[in-house]
């Protein structure tokens, strides 16, 4: 077998909340892909780095594959079609972290008005193979015109104070990042951020490289795993619509 060695190296801006789970997503994704084994991913400064032993040709297009080619299916049960969950193969992932064990939304739901969490990752999905052939450099940096997005990605927040009125309930576009927001949505359901009071998260970056069901335990701060930042970020309202707003780091400087 092949000796691991960091195959995928992205930049990422980690007080982004919605790119740091984007991280978290593409460490997932890669957990789960044929013939990859002993999947491992860490922050390093700016810097998120995967490896995995293999002996076929990695890369992050390989991963984005899982999402771009799969099925999206809703769960046919409950009533409200905007908290359905999602359904994603073949990577065998169901995503239904906006509702609770009774199917109601968490404060981790942020979008509203006509928008399903199944149209929501079509939308996304479609969008990103627009973007497909772009570098990693700037994978987390491509945009796309969109009138729905989960809202995990700052960046993509209008300040309805200064407009004067909500581009998201008038449904007009808005400059949307679809890697960054179906890979986090991919992310969120198994690396959850701690809530610190209502509307209040917390996460975690590691330095060491660490398999999924550990990483997982990192981001919440739960272990020591080489140099580790605590981060806090809260959940912004823009209207009936919410969005992770950036992240300050806790107890030091990046």
């Amino acid at each position: 077998m092949s000796t691991p060695k960091p195959f995928i190296s992205l930049s990422v801006d980690v007080t982004n909340p919605g790119q740091y789970f984007a991280c978290c997503g593409l460490l997932e994704l890669a957990h789960r892909m044929p013939l990859w084994h002993e999947v491992e991913g860490w922050f390093a400064s700016r810097i998120f780095s995967i490896r995995a032993h293999t002996d076929v040709e990695p890369g992050w297009r390989n991963i984005l594959d899982l999402v771009l080619t799969g099925t999206i299916t809703a769960n046919a049960v409950g009533a409200d079609d905007a908290l359905r969950p999602i359904h994603i193969e073949p990577c065998g992932i169901t995503l239904d972290w906006w509702v609770d064990l009774r199917g109601r939304k968490t404060p981790l739901k942020l979008w509203a008005g006509q928008q399903t969490s199944r149209g929501i990752v079509l939308a996304l999905q479609d969008a990103i193979k627009g973007v497909v052939h772009t570098s990693p450099d700037a994978l987390f940096d491509a945009s796309q015109p969109l009138t729905g997005r989960f809202g995990v990605d700052p960046r993509a927040a209008w300040n309805t104070l200064d407009v004067g009125f909500s581009p998201n309930e008038q449904q007009m576009e808005v400059v949307t990042f679809p890697v960054v927001e179906l890979v986090a949505a991919i992310g969120l359901q198994g690396f959850r951020p701690r809530q610190h009071d209502d509307d209040s998260f917390r996460y975690a970056t590691w330095s060491e490289p660490l398999p999924v069901p550990i990483a997982r335990a990192a981001c919440a701060g739960c272990l020591s795993a080489g140099i580790v930042r605590h981060f806090s970020f809260r959940v912004a309202t823009r209207g009936s619509y919410k969005g992770f707003d950036y992240a300050s780091p806790i107890g030091g400087e990046l």
